[in-house]
């Protein structure tokens, strides 16, 4: 770091405000970075998006439910590995998937996409 400016040197002592600004302000960034990262993380792991009703705005479901499991309206929670987009499941049903998010699918969805590799292996 360069030296301390001299008490009578104006610019000097401006250029160091600056400085430490600048400086501030990349924590600032850093840190909001850091917790918009975090936030998505969390939402991939927690957040399952219902594909069971309409896939052109899906619903979020709130309680994370186990993998696989089947629940009382025959559907299925998955976990896609893979970015799928615009895949067709029988007529006219078109999904897309993103890598690492969970949703709640239909049975048939569920097993199209086991069937081909697409699914997570682990939770």
């Amino acid at each position: 770091m360069a030296a301390k400016a001299k008490p009578g040197d104006v610019t000097g002592r401006q250029r160091e405000e600056l400085i430490k600004e600048q400086a501030a302000e990349q924590v600032r960034k850093a840190e909001e970075l850091t917790m918009a990262t975090a936030k998505k993380a969390e939402r991939l792991n927690n957040e399952i998006l219902d594909l069971t009703q309409s896939t052109d705005n899906p619903t979020v479901i709130d309680e994370v439910e186990d993998l696989g499991v089947e629940l009382a309206n025959d559907a299925v929670i998955v976990r896609v590995a893979d970015d799928i987009d615009m895949m067709t499941i029988g007529a006219g049903n078109y999904y897309s998937f993103k890598a690492g998010q969970k949703y709640k699918v239909a049975p048939n969805v569920a097993a199209h996409l086991k069937e081909k590799g697409f699914l997570y292996d682990r939770a």
